[in-house]
């Protein structure tokens, strides 16, 4: 057998068959290309005939072919879905709470000020001052999935737990209770 041969076998051992999954991928690329590329050659138009937008804008059927565009061209790109998800924590005991998986989801927006592992009375934790200017602390925890200054929104997932954590709340200095958090 000569080398050339053996090229060829190992070349057709590394070809992979084109997946569904790789050729939607690649169909959708593909499709966003050439509506990224009408857009550019549009506006190019546009910008070298002033007089074209005049025409275009003051039509009386913009508004329908707008909406024709949207509804036939654009409806076969994927939907941006945002999945909201209900941030409640049961009560264990004392300040200990669990929730409906090991996630530990921000209930608003704010910013993480203290992250520390391996703390001998706390273990993993950090604390988040929100919104409403609320510290809280979530403590015991698994693996911590934010950094210290990071800014937070509604739902972000801050870090596991394994099968319950604590969680305080002091607001002016004072310490509040969830169910007090929960009403502000």
């Amino acid at each position: 057998m000569s080398e050339v041969d053996e090229v060829k076998k190992r070349i057709e051992r590394r070809k992979k068959p084109l997946t569904n999954a790789h050729f939607n991928k690649l169909y959708n690329g593909m499709i966003r290309m050439m509506v990224l590329m009408i857009v550019v050659i549009g506006a190019m138009i546009v910008v070298n005939h002033p007089e074209i937008e005049s025409q275009i804008f003051d039509n009386r059927y913009m508004k329908q072919f707008v909406t024709f565009v949207s509804q036939s061209i654009y409806s076969f790109l994927p939907e941006d879905h945002q999945v909201s998800q209900s941030v409640d924590y049961q009560k264990v005991k004392d300040d200990y709470y669990t929730g409906d998986s090991n996630r530990l989801i921000a209930f608003g927006k704010g910013k993480v000020i203290q992250v520390k592992k391996n703390d001998q009375l706390l273990g993993n934790y950090l604390v988040v001052l929100d919104e409403n200017e609320v510290e809280i602390t979530y403590s015991h925890l698994e693996e911590i999935q934010v950094k210290q200054f990071q800014e937070i929104k509604k739902d972000t997932v801050l870090a596991t737990y394994n099968q319950k954590f604590q969680m305080t709340f002091e607001y002016l200095g004072k310490t509040i209770t969830y169910q007090d958090y929960q009403g502000m």
